[in-house]
């Protein structure tokens, strides 16, 4: 494997940072965009336009927190230790994909090796949860052997 879980986690933590980054960059902007927005003699236009500027901030908020519930969680893993199963802050290494059980993140590539960033509460990861090397769990019909667990 060409990454090692340090190199993973720590990619996993620069992209949720710069996540955040975008969304309070596109936040400041949209507020400012609103601000800036002078009621017109097209009255209905204006509050149309308004009230849409609201829901793109509310969603980009909720981006946010989402974001720091995830930094939260790759925060308290301690990268050091060493997982004897698949559990919270675990790489597992299976036949058919490489996991890291850390936060919902979805595929990320690091060193050239794709690995899918997971929460442990996700489908998956409450499927291999407990799983040692060696042994097998299935999702979706799909049979997966554990090669190593760290």
């Amino acid at each position: 494997m060409a990454a090692n879980k340090i190199q993973i986690h720590q990619h996993c933590v620069n992209e949720l940072n710069s996540r955040m980054m975008a969304a309070t960059e596109a936040l400041a902007t949209l507020r400012e965009s609103v601000t800036a927005d002078t009621k017109s003699s097209m009255g209905d236009k204006y509050e149309t336009g308004r009230e849409m500027a609201n829901q793109e901030m509310q969603k980009l908020q909720a981006t946010m927190h989402e974001t720091k519930q995830s930094l939260l969680q790759l925060n308290s893993i301690d990268v050091a230790k060493t997982c004897l199963q698949a559990s919270q802050g675990a790489l597992v290494v299976t036949d058919k994909m490489v996991f890291y059980m850390a936060a919902p993140l979805g595929k990320v590539n690091v060193e050239g090796q794709a690995v899918m960033v997971i929460s442990f509460q996700s489908p998956v990861g409450k499927a291999m949860l407990g799983k040692l090397a060696g042994e097998t769990f299935t999702l979706n019909a799909v049979a997966y052997r554990i090669d190593s667990v760290c």
